[in-house]
């Protein structure tokens, strides 16, 4: 009944990593309940749920979650979720710690997701001043999500209420999920709204993605440990922002001003924390972006005008200046030059 991840995985199957059901199952126990009266019946143990490298069908979590709450109480998976170690349970969890801000670690999870599953597409959405996340199934369900969607979504909601803190607001949120009644009745004062069972979807105003992301904020709220704020930049801070650059790579115009915003600082804190490093946030991207422009043109054997765009340029002439300013040729010259006979 598990899937592997291999070469030979069989994309028209809606497969999800089965670690997805982890976090419930464990949790049976602190209620009194054996994993084993809830799998059993499914034909799955413990040991099947647990291993991340499994896969199994969408519909077969879905009865996991049902049979969960059927065994406990009807908002027994939301309260695991309000209760999530994010770092441990998220995909790709220590690249997900390096997130600097609320908008970065969401772009960071909607690119890691998608090795999870081969039929569920989570995505974030800004619009002016919403932004909206949201996940869609690409097939049709037999079982219903309600469970699983409501373990999903106090995960999310609980990030934001942490995250905001004492600039917490409910009213601007706006949840949808197909079962509201599977929510805690006190749910951070946020009320759902019934949608359909193709997915969920969370809006809350957009400026929160810029708001700055503490480590103790990812971490299961009863155990979280204080972290000591530490004015020298902490060794991994150069790389997350690399991978925040890489991220934004594509999108048109982004420069210093865009990255700032992401990290949640003005220029000069950015540049600030860069110091040490002797570098400037102009410098880091200049060179991400010439490492990226080398790479397309040379291995991927990319054109000028589609390595152009894939740097965010709209006007490949642009790109070409640049390009002649961080390595001294054209690139088509360097294309030419560094050509796989």
């Amino acid at each position: 009944m598990t899937r592997r991840l291999g070469n030979n995985t069989d994309q028209s199957l809606p497969l999800v990593r089965a670690s997805v059901a982890g976090p419930v199952v464990a949790a049976l126990r602190s209620v009194g309940v054996e994993p084993a009266f809830v799998l059993d019946p499914l034909g799955l143990n413990e040991a099947q749920v647990m291993d991340p490298k499994n896969f199994l069908r969408h519909d077969t979590v879905y009865q996991i979650y049902q049979a969960v709450a059927e065994a406990t109480s009807t908002d027994f998976c939301a309260r695991v979720g309000q209760s999530v170690d994010l770092v441990k349970f998220l995909p790709l969890g220590d690249m997900l710690a390096e997130a600097l801000t609320l908008g970065d670690f969401f772009t960071r999870f909607t690119q890691a997701v998608s090795k999870e599953s081969n039929a569920v597409t989570q995505s974030l959405f800004v619009e002016g001043e919403h932004a909206y996340f949201s996940a869609k199934r690409n097939f049709q369900i037999s079982v219903s999500p309600s469970q699983t969607d409501a373990f999903l979504t106090s995960i999310w909601i609980s990030l934001l209420h942490r995250v905001l803190d004492f600039r917490w607001d409910p009213n601007q949120v706006i949840l949808r999920v197909s079962d509201p009644d599977a929510l805690p009745g006190q749910f951070h004062g946020v009320r759902a709204i019934k949608c359909n069972p193709q997915g969920f979807s969370i809006r809350f105003p957009s400026s929160w993605l810029s708001y700055r992301l503490r480590p103790e904020a990812l971490e299961n709220p009863p155990d979280y440990r204080v972290m000591d704020e530490d004015l020298a930049a902490p060794q991994d801070f150069l790389a997350g922002l690399k991978g925040l650059i890489r991220v934004h790579l594509s999108d048109s115009g982004f420069g210093v001003d865009e990255l700032a915003d992401l990290c949640g600082f003005h220029q000069e804190t950015l540049n600030n924390r860069l110091e040490p490093y002797g570098q400037t946030a102009s410098q880091v991207i200049a060179r991400i972006k010439q490492e990226e422009a080398e790479r397309l043109l040379a291995k991927d054997n990319k054109s000028v005008g589609e390595t152009a765009q894939r740097l965010g340029y709209a006007d490949p002439t642009a790109f070409s200046r640049a390009f002649r300013k961080w390595t001294g040729v054209s690139p088509a010259a360097y294309k030419k030059s560094n050509r796989k006979d």
